[in-house]
C-alpha cells in the first residue's frame, strides 16, 4: 500500500482542484482557470489618473491589457502604445496641448514604474504577447 500524505485529502483517483467544475470520475482533467483569473482580475490594482499640460487621461493595470495589442505598440514604441491604450481622442487632446514624444516617455515610464517594471529592464509587455502569444 503506497504512504498516504497526512497533509492532502485522498483523492480515490479523482482530481479536484479549487474552482474546478469536475465533479466525476469520467473528467478528462481539465482544470477551469475562470475563477483564479476572475479573482486574479479583481485584485489587479486600479488605473493610474495623470494629469499633464491640462489633460487628464487614466492608464490601467498593465496586466489589465489586452493579448491583441499590436507588436508595434508592445515593442516599445510609446506613442504607438498610449494611441492604442488610450485611444484617439485623447491623443487629439493631448496634441492641442503640445505634448511631445519627451511627454509619452515621462508618462510610460512612471506607468512602468508603478506597474512594478523597472525602467529599462524589461519591455512593457511579454515577448510571448508581443509574438502574438505561445504558439
Amino acid at each position: 500500500m503506497p504512504a498516504t500524505d497526512p497533509i492532502l485529502p485522498p483523492t480515490n483517483g479523482v482530481i479536484r482542484r479549487s474552482g474546478s467544475t469536475a465533479d466525476t470520475v469520467g473528467d478528462t482533467g481539465t482544470v477551469s482557470l475562470d475563477v483564479l483569473a476572475a479573482r486574479r482580475a479583481r485584485a489587479l490594482p486600479p488605473g493610474v489618473r495623470y494629469e499633464l499640460k491640462g489633460v487628464a487621461f487614466t492608464l490601467p493595470p498593465v496586466r489589465a491589457l489586452p493579448v491583441d495589442l499590436p507588436e508595434s505598440a508592445a515593442a516599445g514604441d510609446t506613442a504607438e502604445l498610449l494611441r492604442r491604450v488610450l485611444g484617439e481622442d485623447v491623443i487629439g487632446e493631448m496634441a492641442a496641448a503640445g505634448f511631445t514624444l519627451g511627454d509619452f516617455e515621462l508618462i510610460c515610464e512612471d506607468w512602468r514604474r508603478r506597474n512594478g517594471l523597472a525602467a529599462g529592464t524589461a519591455p512593457l509587455l511579454p515577448a510571448a504577447v508581443r509574438a502574438g502569444g505561445p504558439r
